[in-house]
């Protein structure tokens, strides 16, 4: 069996994602800190709270910026039975977004499985499915998050099996399976 999957909300957690990032200093902070910060250098005095803040915060910027992750910070995001079934199947990782934010992000979250391969579409995912399979001499299965991307495989190919994945819980359309984690696929 080859599986085609969706990569947020069905591999990895973009929610737990999302929250994270939003806690990190957004760049606008950090450069308003950067001029208050060239006056205290400039600027003879005892005080100099602002300038340690801004060090702290450009630091914390500069190690933790908003697209610049380390593998080992994306890895985190994987949820756990993602990581067990890309071990022990056949995989191809399709996904569609803004091409450069999306790229850095599923390659380094990836990493640690370099046979993966990871397929990018600026557009719904059926043709770019038909195309993949095509080249598949096994039964292939879908599995995505986003009714849209369901649609346009179902569309695209229609004897491939489609599955609903609900990692938020709710019940999903009921037009494929539904399942809340890898454990249900197979």
């Amino acid at each position: 069996m080859k599986y085609f999957l969706d990569f947020d909300r069905t591999v990895f957690d973009t929610v737990a994602f999302k929250k994270a990032v939003a806690k990190r200093p957004p760049v606008l902070i950090v450069i308003g800190q950067l001029k208050d910060a060239l006056v205290e250098f400039f600027r003879p005095s005892t005080d100099t709270s602002r300038r340690r803040h801004f060090m702290r915060t450009w630091g914390t910027f500069l190690s933790h910026g908003r697209f610049a992750f380390t593998p080992e910070e994306l890895q985190e995001f994987l949820y756990p039975d993602a990581v067990v079934f890309l071990q022990t199947h056949d995989c191809t990782i399709v996904t569609y977004g803004v091409r450069a934010f999306i790229t850095a992000k599923v390659v380094s979250a990836l990493s640690a499985f370099p046979n993966l391969h990871i397929e990018y579409t600026s557009r719904k995912k059926g043709r770019t499915i038909r195309r993949l399979c095509q080249e598949s001499k096994d039964d292939c299965t879908f599995v995505d998050d986003a009714h849209f991307q369901l649609e346009s495989v179902a569309e695209w190919c229609p004897s491939m099996r489609i599955i609903e994945m609900r990692r938020d819980g709710n019940p999903g359309l009921g037009r494929w399976p539904v399942v809340h984690s890898f454990s249900e696929v197979v």
